[in-house]
């Protein structure tokens, strides 16, 4: 019976614990200012100009990259209907065409229209391009396809200028960071609550709570064993272990609207050396003490797993994992609660 229990027992870290909320907030364009020019039969104007990150799914874009979101309006300024689309633009980035590329929400790109006189046409254009360049605009006003009949307009866009503005495209990344720090390594994170809008205080007693009640469950220890002192020198363990010997990064993949996809590449704690040295201490223990009931064997276990969980080393190899995140309208970040892949964070820093 004892072996039975005891294999429920050396579960104790499948636990999955989604921390409270925190929050987040809505981006502003780079370009503060509009630039304006006119042909015959259009008025356009670039509204912005900013760095974003590529689609979710999209591994053409290379880390020295960017996607340049340039937004603009044409007003049909002729009394003529005018056809708009995005093919009119081209970007350039040192005299040489660079392509397109379609953002996850295809309800940002310039549309295409027929603008009666006076109609305004808004929208995105969106370019890969590399970091800190010069690129040049061009419209093509719609013509009768003769060569010396095409009127272009040109806008210059400096690279150097949306720099500034881009580094919040890691800002939800560096938001789960400050979670992982503050729940899962024990560390007092100063920027925690500017990044996430929550209380610290709260997250890491919520987490510890949720970990301590993941434990009973998962492990079958009875009522009397699951002592709050224990189970803190336990966490305590398990956090200050994590902190020393696991190794993480994060990365915002992709972003759209208030939504971020983060990747978390970390090294787990190898556990799986702990399950033969645990029944190696319970046989030790039980030829010791021969008439020792189950609760002691369990209460055994506990006072030891602490200093047996900071003997764990890394992994080899490294966990990669996906978490969604959300942000409010000060431009703090929290996780998704209600995703799936929030959950399965924390079972990923523990390799059985």
């Amino acid at each position: 019976m004892f072996k039975k229990k005891l294999s429920l027992f050396l579960l104790i870290l499948c636990v999955t614990v989604v921390a409270a909320a925190c929050s987040g907030g809505k981006e502003k364009s780079a370009a503060k200012e509009k630039d304006t020019k006119s042909l015959d039969s259009a008025e356009v104007k670039v509204e912005s100009a900013e760095y974003t990150l590529p689609p979710q799914y999209d591994t053409s874009v290379q880390d020295d990259q960017y996607v340049l979101k340039v937004n603009v309006s044409v007003k049909n300024i002729s009394k003529e209907p005018l056809n708009v689309d995005k093919s009119n633009f081209t970007l350039y980035q040192d005299d040489s065409q660079v392509s397109t590329i379609s953002p996850d929400d295809y309800n940002e790109v310039l549309s295409s229209s027929s603008l009666n006189a006076g109609k305004v046409s808004k929208g995105g254009l969106f370019f890969v391009v590399d970091k800190e360049k010069d690129y040049q605009l061009v419209y093509n006003e719609p013509g009768s396809g003769s060569k010396k009949d095409d009127k272009t307009l040109e806008f210059d866009i400096k690279g150097k200028d949306l720099m500034k503005k881009a580094d919040t495209l890691q800002a939800s990344a560096k938001a789960l960071s400050s979670y992982i720090d503050v729940m899962i390594f024990g560390k007092n994170n100063d920027e925690f609550e500017k990044l996430t809008g929550d209380n610290k205080s709260t997250v890491v007693n919520q987490f510890d709570k949720s970990f301590k009640q993941g434990y009973i469950t998962s492990s079958g220890i009875s009522s009397s064993s699951a002592k709050d002192e224990n189970l803190d020198k336990l966490l305590k363990a398990v956090k200050e272990t994590l902190a020393e010997k696991s190794k993480v990064s994060t990365k915002t993949k992709a972003i759209s609207g208030d939504k971020a996809v983060v990747t978390v590449t970390l090294t787990p704690i190898d556990a799986s050396p702990l399950v033969d040295r645990l029944k190696e201490k319970a046989t030790e223990f039980y030829s010791k003490n021969r008439s020792a009931s189950y609760d002691e064997a369990q209460k055994y276990l506990l006072s030891i797993y602490p200093e047996e969980f900071k003997k764990l080393g890394p992994s080899s190899s490294e966990e990669t994992v996906e978490v969604n995140m959300k942000k409010n309208d000060i431009d703090q970040w929290k996780l998704d609660l209600n995703d799936y892949k929030t959950s399965s964070l924390v079972e990923k820093f523990i390799k059985n």
